[in-house]
């Protein structure tokens, strides 16, 4: 029997019990129609994804990670990473169906990011699990219970970025134009967080040379180190 030094003969505490770790859903196009409307090659897109998967993979909040993808090289890059990788159930039928294959079947905390935050850093997305973990157990003045979701939206305030959960069951994702707006409307609490590297998503040039002002991970900015591509 071990017994506690400070109180012989009685039996030691157990440990605090730990509160379980985030899980991550990550949908990840990949290919050659990823990030159209950056009129760069697809191994930009490749390189943000995994940028932002690196990032998901070193946050310490975060204990699983599921990459959904239809993209081989997604696949294999982001399975030898550590991912949990799942194949899309229905090929081309877009992010929300994604989603939906990443969230079946989880259990506990779970978050959706979108893996096209080429800045993201590991501490941010800690900072912001915290914050949502937090919001999600209390009530906050507006409100009688606490919210089902939380959400962060991205730069713009118009898209997001993260949806958070305490369980999948209370997740309703809306991605899409507007998600921002369709988030808040469905009942999820918009998180106020002065996390730019988190909330610079890149859909456009104007928005890659945003993200390279915040400092880019290094397969992207290896890519504009070397020319391959332009930030405009």
């Amino acid at each position: 029997m071990i017994e506690d030094a400070g109180a012989p003969g009685t039996r030691a505490r157990p440990p605090a019990p730990q509160s379980p770790g985030w899980t991550m859903v990550l949908p990840l196009k990949g290919g050659p129609k990823a990030k159209s409307r950056l009129a760069a090659p697809a191994a930009l897109a490749t390189a943000i994804a995994l940028d932002c998967l690196d990032a998901v993979l070193a946050t310490p909040a975060v204990s699983r990670v599921v990459v959904v993808t239809a993209d081989a090289l997604l696949t294999g890059s982001a399975t030898a990473a550590g991912a949990e990788v799942r194949g899309e159930s229905r090929p081309g039928s877009g992010l929300l169906a994604a989603i939906e294959d990443g969230l079946r079947g989880l259990e506990g905390p779970c978050a959706v990011l979108l893996g096209d935050l080429p800045a993201l850093r590991p501490a941010d997305l800690d900072l912001a699990l915290q914050s949502a973990s937090q919001a999600l157990t209390t009530s906050p003045p507006s409100r009688r219970t606490a919210p089902d979701m939380v959400f962060v939206p991205d730069a713009d305030g118009i898209g997001t970025v993260l949806l958070a959960a305490r369980e999948p069951g209370r997740m309703r994702p809306s991605f899409g134009p507007s998600s921002a707006r369709k988030h808040a409307e469905s009942g999820a609490l918009k998180l106020e967080l002065d996390l730019p590297a988190l909330r610079r998503d890149v859909d456009t040039q104007a928005d890659l040379r945003a993200a390279a002002a915040l400092g880019l991970g290094p397969r992207t900015g290896a890519l504009l180190q070397d020319g391959a591509i332009s930030p405009g």
